[in-house]
């Protein structure tokens, strides 16, 4: 830096002064500039286009399945009205529809059907349009006495045979699909309709729990089937006089003012519409479908703001790629007219140039040997870890061997006793007593051999990738047997409540190593205190997988190394006793299998807990 500022001081003024140079600096600024907003542009034009076009296919299949989805709840209870017409005790009530048993017999039997099939309601209607018979005769709402010959559904079931209509309950002011049916006197005549009334509110609370904003409207352009409910009830467009007084008459959508959803710029439904969500506006691409039969339409609308951002982010990285282009070609203009300067002056700093290069090469030398010193003490720092690491495994298994040790010196004592006793009984033809010897001797032999059969079974080496379903109660036991002899002579009182049931998917070697070294850490918490209880639990959690717990009366965990536990080489215990590894290792482990674990405390002391899959299968 000291070079180029000598030479920039060097460089005549004349060389730096206003003229032809500066003027075509700044032609190319501004060639640069109308290239960079260009090319930005495009960029954001096709990539907006293309995420629009993206949208518009995504939101034809999304229409398709919502369709399909909307007709299936429409044709789901068309035969119900049909089988109901059919039904005797219906067409003997519409024979005397002043028998209280024939009321009662329909009465029932609609409020049976209503309730297995999971529709609002189902009633029956005379030729006057008067109701006989309804699923909710019992209830404060009931359409018993009601007439509804003004509804459509009435009418055209009566003209047709049958009818569909989508509208709000003038009696319980719910709204549902009413599906009608008429029932055929002996004449042919028809003597009443069948009237089911279908909720289809489920579908709006679907659609609203996926994200997916959907309208179905009527014939008259009048939303009644909305994600959003502040679409429900409202026209896209002003409605007709006509069709407003039809609507208002059949009290068709309650008392809705039907104020319409769109203003009057947005004539058009098949571009960007935007529809109003709590108080604020949303711009999305609208696709429909019709469904001639029913006269209804469905519109599903595609938020444009994920195509907008992308558009933006492509051509904001557009714009940073020009920019950083031409910063490239300035630089490189700047360092060919620098070059051009240091042409005329060259004689006079080779000298310079040269006493630089020659500090460079000497900084550099020295640096290239603080480099090689600090990879040296890289590479012994990490040896040191994984000595350390080595250590800290042959620690646990010191443990375990010394357990092991003085777990056998025991039985193999006795068992030396029994020998030298046994041959004195043999001597003296005592066989009843010999016999009883060897009984006890082959119980010895047999403890003898489940501990080293558990102690080959914790040497056992498996591959990283050799998981198999581990049974946590029987892992347990086998970790407490090899401890015995410690938890015997400390007094330690173990409880172990850990299902049978309970199999996780792991390697069973290092399950042993994790839990070993939490018993152990465990048994060394609770060296000074007058209680020592351990405690073993074992719980399915609500995901699936198991917890196992472990619980001691030691005290509990410093507040203040909570967050330390799990860290390497971080111990509480005196020097010596541990190097601060056997949690760490733990943690790495049950990472490794899939799993957590957690340190916390209760009244008594510290809960290690250890969440692991469970067992495939």
């Amino acid at each position: 830096m000291n070079v180029i500022a000598s030479v920039a001081r060097a460089v005549p003024r004349k060389l730096t002064g206003p003229g032809p140079v500066l003027r075509s600096i700044w032609l190319w600024r501004w060639i640069l500039a109308a290239i960079t907003l260009v090319a930005t542009l495009v960029v954001f034009a096709f990539t907006l286009e293309a995420g629009l076009d993206l949208a518009r296919r995504q939101a034809r299949q999304r229409l398709v399945i919502t369709e399909a989805v909307l007709r299936a709840a429409v044709n789901r209870y068309e035969y119900l009205p049909t089988v109901l017409a059919l039904d005797t005790q219906v067409q003997a009530l519409l024979e005397a529809v002043d028998a209280p048993d024939r009321i009662a017999a329909v009465n029932t039997k609609f409020e049976a059907v209503a309730a297995t099939s999971n529709v609002s309601a189902i009633y029956l209607l005379d030729a006057d349009g008067l109701t006989r018979g309804a699923s909710n005769w019992n209830r404060p709402l009931s359409f018993i006495g009601a007439s509804y010959a003004y509804r459509p559904y009435f009418t055209a079931a009566k003209t047709t045979g049958v009818s569909r209509y989508f509208g709000v309950g003038t009696t319980t002011g719910l709204p549902g699909l009413f599906v009608g049916k008429a029932v055929s006197g002996p004449d042919g005549r028809v003597v009443g309709i069948v009237v089911v009334k279908v909720d289809l509110e489920g579908l709006q609370g679907e659609w609203r729990a996926a994200g997916e904003q959907v309208l179905v409207s009527d014939a008259a352009g009048v939303v009644f089937l909305a994600s959003e409910p502040a679409w429900k009830y409202r026209p896209f467009h002003p409605v007709g006089v006509a069709d407003a007084a039809r609507i208002q008459a059949e009290r068709q959508y309650g008392d809705s003012t039907l104020q319409p959803l769109l203003d009057g710029e947005q004539a058009d439904l098949a571009g960007v519409i935007d529809l109003p969500v709590e108080g604020r506006t949303v711009s999305g691409l609208v696709e429909r479908a019709a469904m001639p039969d029913l006269s209804w339409t469905v519109w599903y609308v595609t938020p444009t703001g994920p195509a907008l951002r992308q558009a933006l982010l492509a051509a904001l990285v557009a714009a940073i790629a020009c920019l950083a282009l031409a910063f490239a070609l300035a630089a490189r203009s700047q360092r060919q007219r620098r070059l051009q300067s240091e042409r005329a002056m060259r004689l006079s700093l080779e000298q310079r140039v040269a006493d630089r290069t020659q500090a460079l090469s000497a900084a550099n030398d020295r640096l290239r040997g603080e480099v090689a010193e600090r990879e040296r003490a890289t590479a012994a720092l990490r040896a040191t870890q994984d000595e350390l690491i080595h250590a800290g495994r042959l620690a646990a298994l010191g443990q375990i061997s010394t357990a092991i040790n003085h777990e056998i010196n025991q039985p193999l004592a006795a068992l030396r006793t029994f020998l030298a006793s046994t041959a004195k009984f043999l001597e003296r033809g005592d066989l009843a007593t010999v016999e009883r010897n060897l009984e006890r001797m082959t119980q010895v032999t047999q403890r003898i051999g489940e501990i080293i059969r558990h102690l080959k079974a914790f040497a056992r080496k498996t591959g990283p990738e050799h998981r198999e379903p581990v049974s946590l109660q029987a892992t347990a036991e086998a970790v407490l047997d090899l401890l015995q002899a410690r938890i015997r002579s400390e007094g330690v009182t173990v409880t172990c409540a850990i299902p049978a049931e309970a199999f996780v998917q792991a390697e069973p070697v290092r399950l042993e190593q994790v839990l070993l070294n939490l018993i152990v850490n465990a048994l060394d918490a609770m060296r000074s205190t007058p209680e020592r209880l351990l405690h073993l639990t074992g719980a399915r959690e609500a995901d699936g997988t198991w917890r196992l717990s472990v619980a001691d009366s030691g005290g509990g965990i410093a507040k203040e190394h909570m967050g330390q536990v799990f860290d390497p080489f971080f111990t509480t215990k005196s020097a010596g006793e541990g190097l601060g590894l056997g949690l760490s290792l733990s943690s790495l482990i049950v990472r490794d299998l899939g799993g957590s674990i957690a340190a916390a405390n209760d009244e008594r002391g510290a809960v290690l807990a250890i969440v692991l899959p469970a067992a495939k299968g």
